[in-house]
């Protein structure tokens, strides 16, 4: 038996492009340069005056603002300008004289870059007795025509066992998300969101209250209470959501059965729901009933200005606790405010960050735990993964290995310098293939981490203790400047974010 320990390393983010590595936008914007400069040179006969436009060109396809590729920046710095001068990055909400919905999906005044959002509640789901209470709600995307499910999923102390079992419960976890790489497959993404905050102790006071009445005042009554006094700063409460998205025009229609395209689209989220439950519990981790729509309302609340948890669980004390803590009218912000380098939504601010470099090193099982038990605040780190058909990735895989090999051919001819990064993406595409062949699912994916805090003080202060945080863990987090509203959207449990590949199914 090989005892063997298996680690992981991740390939090079793609940036192969048309020519010599240089993308659409570049090239485009070396080609106008020289061609805006040979006109001006053979209309005018002005030499320095047609280095002009070339100058301009090559400074947009290579230069570099606070370490962020100009042609990288530029269209978030237009957009961002361009909201700025018709007043679109400042927005309120309409406050009615009367809340709630009677009718089935719950649309809620939402921001621009939530709007087509709504909530549905789909009633009871057939294989799961614990939502016979509250319902299913699902979130329905008009605008991108998808509907998202989500499922909370907790741990077993996975930072505490063994490398063997951390080994295996890795492999059942991507076992769990491979189930979603068939070739007609309706989901389109899946999207994992780790949600932290400051917890405190009172639970743990109030324990002490009243089942240490009889040790009061003894050793162990002082140690206890000492501990929660040394722990309460580092306490933190983590919130785990898997959301499933279906995109509605992979939804197989059934002519036969008169039967909106919303309500079939809905029989097939909560299948794959169930399904996807029986493979967590499988790879060893605990799942909750699907989120009803007061659920689905009080997580979007929430992740928009955690300041309001205070008044949330008072009004769990209440009356209020039996129709749910939040309407679904009620889960978006009052006001949101969005600038270059955060988005203000209530009384939070968020800053978030795309992870532009994963760990280039062999890294065990457990090598996101720097990242994940930093105790600096409010943070929510969101995974997503569009999964890709067999038949898509081997297309994919061809590809990208003959582009890889024109690329060097055509390097080599120019006296090009063939690097370590050029050799590192061929060996990927070489291990993709290799992985493929042996059966394994391929998924594509991308990271997210958007720090909260209530002031711009304690946020600088929070972004910079994650960052290095990060690069513990072998990150790079590079801020989303100019397009934090946007940016925002890709740490809430919806199916919006990350724009999807399209193939036909």
């Amino acid at each position: 038996m090989s005892t063997r320990e298996r680690t992981y390393r991740f390939g090079p983010l793609d940036r192969g492009g048309w020519v010599l590595g240089l993308g659409g936008s570049q090239c485009i914007a070396v080609a106008l340069g020289i061609v805006l400069g040979g006109f001006v040179l053979n209309t005018s006969n002005a030499g320095p005056l047609a280095l002009a436009p070339v100058v301009a060109g090559a400074a947009y396809a290579f230069a570099t603002v606070h370490r962020q590729p100009m042609h990288e920046l530029a269209p978030a710095a237009a957009r961002y300008a361009i909201s700025k001068a018709f007043r679109r990055a400042r927005w309120m909400a309409a406050l009615p004289l009367l809340s709630g919905s009677t009718g089935r999906a719950c649309s809620a005044p939402l921001p621009p870059f939530l709007d087509g959002l709504s909530i549905i509640d789909v009633g009871p789901a057939g294989w799961s007795p614990l939502s016979a209470a509250g319902g299913v709600g699902l979130v329905l995307d008009a605008r991108e025509r998808t509907l998202s499910g989500s499922l909370r999923v907790h741990g077993r102390e996975f930072p505490l066992l063994e490398r063997i079992d951390q080994e295996r419960l890795v492999q059942l976890w991507g076992d769990a998300l491979a189930g979603f790489c068939s070739e007609r497959t309706a989901v389109s993404r899946v999207r994992v969101t780790e949600w932290a905050a400051p917890a405190g102790v009172a639970a743990h006071e109030r324990y002490l209250a009243v089942a240490g009445v009889r040790a009061a005042g003894s050793d162990a009554h002082a140690s206890y209470a000492q501990l929660l006094a040394d722990a309460g700063p580092a306490a933190t409460a983590h919130d785990l959501l898997l959301t499933v998205t279906i995109d509605l025009r992979r939804v197989p229609r059934r002519r036969a059965v008169r039967q909106p395209v919303t309500d079939q689209a809905a029989e097939v989220l909560l299948e794959e729901l169930r399904l996807l439950t029986g493979r967590l519990e499988t790879a060893g981790l605990s799942v909750d009933p699907p989120l009803s729509a007061s659920g689905v309302a009080e997580v979007l609340r929430l992740r928009c200005d955690p300041s309001c948890i205070t008044g949330i669980e008072g009004r769990r004390r209440s009356l209020a606790a039996l129709a749910g803590a939040v309407s679904p009218y009620n889960c978006g912000p009052i006001a949101t405010d969005a600038s270059w380098s955060m988005l203000r939504a209530d009384a939070s601010l968020h800053r978030t960050y795309w992870v532009a470099e994963w760990p280039r090193l062999e890294m065990g099982p457990n090598w996101l735990e720097p990242l994940l038990l930093h105790a600096g605040g409010v943070r929510t780190i969101a995974i997503h993964y569009e999964p890709v058909p067999p038949s898509r990735a081997q297309r994919r895989i061809d590809r990208d290995a003959t582009r890889l090999a024109a690329d060097e051919e055509q390097r080599a001819r120019s006296g090009f310098r063939i690097g370590a990064r050029h050799r590192r993406a061929e060996e990927a595409v070489l291990e993709r293939e290799a992985e493929l062949v042996a059966g394994y699912a391929e998924l594509e994916f991308a990271g997210f981490v958007t720090v909260t805090s209530t002031d711009e003080e304690s946020l600088t202060r929070s972004c910079a203790e994650y960052e290095q945080a990060a690069a513990q863990a072998g990150l790079e987090l590079r801020p989303l400047d100019g397009r934090q509203d946007v940016a925002f959207v890709c740490s809430l449990p919806i199916g919006r974010g990350v724009a999807a590949r399209r193939w036909a199914p």
